[in-house]
């Protein structure tokens, strides 16, 4: 019997799994969810905890703060939990039909142990901040199901989740959806009496959340992510998304070993994790601001490129390791220089020429050039396949790769201008290729690139990409 009620359950499109998520000032710093399996997902037994962060080029063991972990049937009945090897665990028997998963998230013990700000979720006194890959687990074969998000906090706690953001926000309780569990895993819920949010004034509509334990203006901060968002949506020339939002928060390091200053992307908002000394304000130099908006526009492009535009191993994505990635010279060398050149295009020319100079010096230029001897050996895929997983821990990895990714960017830009007359940009490349890559649903061949750009500016990039895909010293 439960052979054939396997079978009818293959044969029929994956039904809803729903995520409740429960967090009370009594037990501050831990957070509760369940999950409830629909009957579409019977001999669904194997569940998993995220260790992989998408764009995190690295791993993390979320599943060390998971505990508690619990199984029943549809009747209430328990079922055996097994911790199994790696982020899994065994649920019931091989004949056991599951219906629910409880299980907690220590928050406040990931935090302590989690050293890069960017990575971890956060509990502090009247605030919470939780990564959906940090906190969400899933039921192996269940990844493409659509999912239903019931948020259940402190009553008089103003809340908001990336995926159905909106103002006023609502107190204590809030429900959304997500079209699979990627989608729940890249979210993000921010909550708390010490919250802050700005709607921004784009279409589709944005928002600006603030947590401060430091000084900063958050006019002036929502000010400037208008500003980046706008012009990063006119540079791609629509949006890709149906809302936006961007978090910043100001720390109180936990000790000298957390780091902060580091930025993350994901597919309908952007995080900015900063210490408490880095924040913006009136009184801050002209040359800060535009450190900032620089910063905001790069980390808004990549909703295009590789969000929704990607390399093989970016998107499927693997949950339980960091996976070898051919591409991390586009994803982050093309974005950059994307943003760059959305920030130029709003300026007078002489000013955007100027601009985009001193931004390929100082972001690519520089870098290639002091770039180790042994990295510079290296050809540019076997460079990004490195930094896969060491992207950040040895920035010589990281920085060498997206500054020979900008570098080729912006050589194929200035040979499409060339050749066009100034008639077609990169940017109509990267347009089409968001374009393509939406037709097709798949990631995108580094062979087939060059093709894709010359469908939309007649302009043959082949020897660039080619001649950048090699070692630096064979260049020379």
């Amino acid at each position: 019997m439960l052979a054939l009620l396997l079978s009818l359950a293959q044969s029929v499109a994956p039904a809803e799994v729903s995520y409740s998520l429960t967090y009370r000032e009594s037990r501050p710093g831990v957070v509760a969810v369940r999950i409830d399996l629909p009957p579409a997902s019977l001999g669904s037994r194997i569940f998993v905890i995220p260790r992989a962060i998408p764009m995190g080029y690295g791993e993390q063991p979320f599943d060390r703060f998971v505990s508690a972990v619990a199984a029943s049937s549809s009747d209430g009945s328990t079922l055996a939990v097994e911790r199994g090897e790696g982020p899994r665990w065994l649920l019931g028997t091989p004949d056991s039909i599951v219906a629910h998963i409880d299980y907690e998230v220590d928050i406040a013990r990931m935090e302590q142990e989690v050293v890069a700000a960017s990575d971890t979720s956060k509990a502090r006194p009247g605030y919470l901040s939780l990564l959906g890959y940090s906190v969400f687990g899933y039921v192996e074969a269940l990844e493409e199901s659509a999912i239903r998000l019931d948020l259940h906090l402190p009553e008089s706690w103003p809340l908001l989740t990336t995926l159905a953001p909106r103002l006023p926000l609502p107190q204590g309780r809030d429900s959304a959806s997500a079209r699979n569990f990627y989608a729940l895993a890249d979210s993000q819920i921010v909550a708390g009496p010490k919250l802050e949010v700005r709607a921004l004034g784009t279409r589709p509509p944005a928002y600006f959340a603030l947590y401060a334990e430091g000084e900063t203006d958050i006019g002036l901060l929502s000010e400037l992510a208008e500003q980046a968002l706008r012009r990063t949506i006119d540079y791609f020339g629509e949006a890709s998304f149906p809302h936006y939002t961007v978090l910043q928060e100001l720390l109180e390091p936990l000790s000298e070993r957390h780091r902060y200053g580091f930025s993350m992307e994901h597919l309908d908002s952007a995080t900015f994790y900063l210490a408490k000394e880095g924040g913006l304000t009136a009184s801050s130099s002209a040359s800060d601001r535009a450190r900032v908006l620089y910063n905001f526009a790069h980390h808004f492009a990549h909703a295009w490129i590789p969000k929704r535009s990607y390399g093989k191993g970016y998107y499927p994505f693997t949950w339980e390791l960091a996976p070898v990635l051919d591409t991390i010279w586009f994803s982050e060398g093309f974005a950059q220089y994307a943003a760059i050149e959305a920030i130029a295009d709003g300026l007078p020319e002489e000013e955007a020429r100027v601009y985009r100079e001193n931004l390929l010096q100082r972001r690519f230029r520089q870098n290639v050039a002091t770039a180790p001897a042994f990295i510079r050996r290296m050809p540019l895929v076997e460079l990004s396949r490195v930094a896969s997983t060491r992207y950040s821990e040895d920035f010589r990895t990281g920085r060498t790769v997206f500054s020979r990714g900008g570098l080729m960017a912006a050589a194929i830009d200035d040979r499409i201008r060339q050749e066009t007359r100034g008639t077609h940009r990169l940017r109509d490349a990267l347009r089409h290729l968001v374009s393509w890559s939406r037709k097709n649903e798949r990631a995108f061949e580094i062979e087939e690139l060059p093709a894709i750009f010359a469908e939309a500016t007649g302009v043959d990039a082949r020897p660039i990409f080619d001649g950048w895909l090699k070692p630096l010293e064979a260049r020379e």
